[in-house]
């Protein structure tokens, strides 16, 4: 059987491919395309390109109208109704607020509280008749990270489907995947929920035959094998870094709302997480929090 393997390095991290039983010119061609897509996406949702359809729409003043392109007007939509369904745990506009608490091991000082009130997707008026969005304040920043590992996965998987590759397996940075068709050696591709206090070893097994798994967490294991919250994840309604050790993983069909659901799961407490599983019953949760004494493993 034919195993075409490639990767490359986007949006910051590693892209890994997997295409079995598909003829290796055949295979290449369809992995430099989704190279290509990966590329074109980054180069639209990228905040660091002084170019890009997000840094346009970041530069406007408060009151300002942007017509953004269909793609990203499209893309705002979406991630308005997922902020709306999870009562505002995904926020893609906490930018200013990880700013603020970049390196800070202090409480907050007196401008906390004028750093906050430029966050907020209430504060991001989105015109669905117009297709325009304006910012009502000012210092306002959309920021992408935390989905656009997802939304890639989400064309590519659109990409392969239109193909005759019957399988395929993406990595993307480790923390969003994606599985088509069946392993090579038969059945769903399993995919691992790692266990950080005991490398190796899995807390939950998923298995996938045409969707994506993303996991969220807030921290970083160092060098002498402990957990340590890089404080990158910001809890929307504090306005502060979530404080509890915790990962998320999430499995569905789609691999956008894999991508943030387990954004919002991460910042939510069990209550709100039940919530949205009954809203999306066709998706697993799992959530295992590191902050007790030994690792609590949670599945909804």
């Amino acid at each position: 059987m034919d195993m075409y393997q490639n990767r490359f390095f986007a949006m910051g991290t590693r892209f890994y491919a997997l295409l079995p039983d598909l003829e290796e010119g055949k295979a290449e061609r369809l992995f430099y395309h989704l190279r290509g897509e990966v590329n074109r996406i980054e180069q639209k949702m990228s905040r660091f390109l002084p170019e890009s359809e997000v840094s346009r729409l970041n530069a406007a003043a408060a009151g300002e109208t942007v017509e953004p392109d269909e793609e990203l007007f499209d893309l705002l939509q979406a991630c308005r109704y997922i902020w709306e369904k999870t009562d505002g745990a995904f926020d893609l506009t906490c930018r200013p607020l990880m700013e603020y608490w970049k390196d800070k091991e202090s409480e907050a000082d007196e401008d906390f509280q004028q750093v906050k009130d430029r966050c907020g997707f209430q504060h991001l008026l989105l015109d669905p008749d117009q297709r325009t969005a304006a910012f009502t304040r000012n210092g306002m920043e959309i920021d992408f990270g935390g989905l656009g590992k997802g939304y890639a996965l989400e064309k590519i998987k659109e990409m392969i489907l239109n193909t005759e590759a019957k399988s395929a397996f993406i990595s993307f940075g480790e923390s969003s995947v994606l599985a088509l068709g069946e392993h090579p050696a038969g059945g769903a591709w399993k995919i691992g929920m790692n266990n950080y206090l005991d490398p190796g070893k899995t807390l939950h097994e998923f298995r996938l035959c045409g969707g994506s798994v993303s996991t969220s967490s807030n921290f970083r294991v160092n060098d002498s094998g402990r957990l340590v919250n890089h404080r990158h994840i910001i809890d929307p309604h504090s306005g502060k870094p979530w404080e509890n050790l915790s990962a998320v993983s999430v499995h569905a069909e789609s691999p956008l709302l894999a991508e943030m659901l387990s954004t919002a799961c991460l910042v939510s407490e069990s209550e709100k997480i039940r919530s949205l599983k009954e809203a999306y019953p066709e998706v697993d949760i799992v959530r295992a929090d590191y902050w007790t004494p030994e690792v609590v493993v949670t599945s909804y």
